[in-house]
């Protein structure tokens, strides 16, 4: 049975014990290949613009690929043409295609949908200095679905010409390898194409281009393949369980690590709350490094919120300290949250 969140405008808490060790099934750890989806993308992506408020007081568009986009796609390509994606999750993926806020634990997590966090996650970037102009950065964003906050870097990335030797590694994470072929990569290739970096393949583009349409051609994707090489930009794309995610295979500890709308389900908190630990603590605890957690405080229905994550980071790292950074109080009470590792 499919959750649904139903949100009121309270901030309530819970007495209900904290159901942390019942989670049981899990989605091997997986690397898909960035080549490969670009390569099984249509000839044509449809897209809309999304506006992401920003810490001051400016807004940004940002295009994401539409939803029945994606579903002519899975309809049209059959499922057995997903990348690394079981028959069972394609299926899920065209039931959820229209039903994005519906939620099956351990089927699909959501990530069709964007989020209200995400956007003031984003917000929250824009206004700080998350280490970009380091002369090499390790970004994390779990669970990232339509990936917004790491859209809003890569669109402050390409803003601007490449910088000498700065290198970023990009690792996004979601539960379903389907979400990530269908939304998050061509959201990516959206981003790109409308930014400065892009300007000559949008110059190239023919005379009877549609605005809401992305022709995908060879030249376009190795275009944009020579801009990630020019920009320095490494993406490695990951699916399956926060449990099962593996650090010694994506590297190590991480310089930036995100989430957003993921602290929706108690038993999922362990695994999430642990993982974040490991991908922000060098072996030494010495690193450097900014982990922010966006969420709503109360998950009506669910179970989950900020009261609940909390307590699990304090189960977790008893010295751990977890600070409210931004909090939005219209509607459901929203907040970014900074957690120090110690």
């Amino acid at each position: 049975m499919a959750f649904h969140f139903h949100f009121d405008d309270s901030d309530g808490q819970t007495d209900t014990p904290m159901a942390w060790e019942t989670e049981t099934a899990h989605k091997p750890f997986s690397e898909l290949s960035l080549d490969r989806m670009l390569e099984t993308l249509p000839s044509k992506i449809s897209h809309s613009p999304l506006t992401v408020p920003l810490s001051d007081g400016s807004t940004l568009a940002i295009s994401r690929r539409d939803l029945f986009d994606a579903r002519f796609q899975l309809i049209s390509q059959g499922a057995g043409e997903v990348e690394s994606a079981e028959s069972a999750e394609v299926v899920s993926a065209l039931q959820f295609l229209d039903n994005p806020s519906d939620l099956v634990p351990l089927v699909y997590e959501g990530g069709l949908k964007t989020w209200e966090c995400s956007l003031d996650l984003a917000a929250y970037l824009s206004g700080i200095d998350f280490g970009t102009k380091s002369t090499k950065t390790r970004i994390l964003e779990l669970g990232c679905g339509t990936a917004i906050p790491t859209l809003c870097i890569f669109h402050d990335i390409f803003s601007s010409p490449p910088i000498g030797e700065r290198e970023i590694h990009v690792h996004l994470q979601d539960y379903n390898a389907s979400v990530l072929q269908l939304i998050t990569v061509p959201n990516i290739v959206l981003t790109w194409y409308h930014s400065s970096a892009a300007e000559t393949s949008r110059n190239s583009e023919l005379e009877d281009h549609v605005e809401s349409t992305l022709n995908i051609t060879l030249q376009l994707l190795d275009d944009f393949k020579k801009s990630l090489e020019a920009y320095r930009i490494h993406i490695r794309l990951f699916s399956g369980s926060w449990e099962n995610f593996d650090l010694g295979i994506t590297g190590g500890n991480y310089d930036l690590v995100l989430t957003s709308e993921t602290i929706y389900r108690l038993d999922s908190l362990p695994s999430l709350v642990h993982l974040m630990r490991r991908a922000c603590l060098s072996e030494d605890h010495s690193a450097q490094y900014l982990c922010l957690v966006a969420a709503k405080a109360v998950y009506f229905g669910v179970g989950g919120g900020v009261a609940e994550f909390t307590r699990c980071v304090e189960a977790t790292d008893q010295e751990a300290r977890v600070e409210t950074v931004v909090e939005k109080k219209s509607g459901v009470i929203r907040k970014v949250m900074s957690i120090q590792w110690l």
